[in-house]
């Protein structure tokens, strides 16, 4: 039987890669982003000789989600697969951010994921099995001074994972939370999270979006509930725990701060 993946955010960095990987496996790969151009240029490029399916959503608008996920049941269509990638991110001091920014960010990070979640567990229980794969940060493990809604909404986003999968385990649902560390897409450029002025980016090392994407697939073929990706990652979410608070939040303002004057 073809493997079937609904991966959200595709049109480029990890869910393009993913997808990418996905097609070349021989799965049938539904591609999900707001950019219809942008879409259809990325599939148009993927390998594979099953051709994929593209839908532009803006997942952030609640209406145009439920509104794709009526004609996906419609159709009868549920993934064995569920790639959560699509995110933005908003930077710099939280009281000074735009609200519109911020709420858009929320809603992508937070219902969007939450409610896509919420509808492939419960066709994939009804079917008897499947996988969630749910991209967090290593940031969600600790709170981040001038990136504080972001962190926040990865935290959100690794605790509803680790709960669903404790609670599926019985179903043949498989629910595994993905936390790199920064990431070389576009995501950190002015026009989205904004954080190429902090040090985060200049003092450590980021991995490229095909080994995000490698763990993602590596995860839905172990069945892995919790990936680390890169030595960073590690650091950050191992630290966690151990360091005193204090100190933990001068640390984390110190990278994440850049150039940003306080509020």
């Amino acid at each position: 039987m073809t493997k079937t993946y609904l991966i959200t955010g595709a049109s480029e960095g990890i869910g393009l890669e993913t997808a990418r990987l996905a097609a070349q496996s021989g799965a049938s790969v539904l591609m999900v982003a707001r950019d219809v151009a942008r879409l259809q240029a990325a599939a148009t490029a993927l390998p594979g000789a099953i051709r994929p399916q593209i839908a532009a959503v803006d997942l952030s608008d609640a209406a145009a989600l439920e509104a794709f996920l009526a004609s996906l049941d419609a159709r009868g269509y549920v993934p064995d697969v569920l790639v959560n990638n699509a995110g933005a991110g908003v930077s710099g001091a939280f009281v000074a951010a735009d609200w519109g920014k911020l709420d858009a960010m929320l809603r992508l990070n937070v219902n969007a994921l939450a409610r896509l979640s919420h509808w492939a567990a419960k066709g994939m229980k009804a079917r008897g099995g499947g996988s969630i794969v749910n991209l967090s940060a290593a940031v969600a493990t600790r709170p981040t001074p001038y990136f504080a809604a972001y962190a926040a909404s990865k935290a959100f986003v690794t605790n509803l994972s680790v709960a669903m999968n404790s609670e599926l385990r019985g179903a043949g649902v498989h629910v595994t939370t993905i936390h790199p560390p920064a990431v070389r897409t576009s995501f950190s450029g002015a026009d989205k999270a904004d954080l190429k002025s902090t040090l985060v980016l200049k003092l450590f090392p980021t991995v490229g979006p095909v080994a995000v994407a490698r763990a993602v697939m590596n995860a839905v073929a172990r069945k892995r509930r919790s990936v680390i990706v890169g030595p960073v990652a590690g650091i950050v979410m191992g630290t966690a725990p151990i360091m005193p608070r204090g100190i933990d939040l001068a640390f984390m303002t110190l990278l994440f701060k850049g150039k940003r004057a306080a509020v």
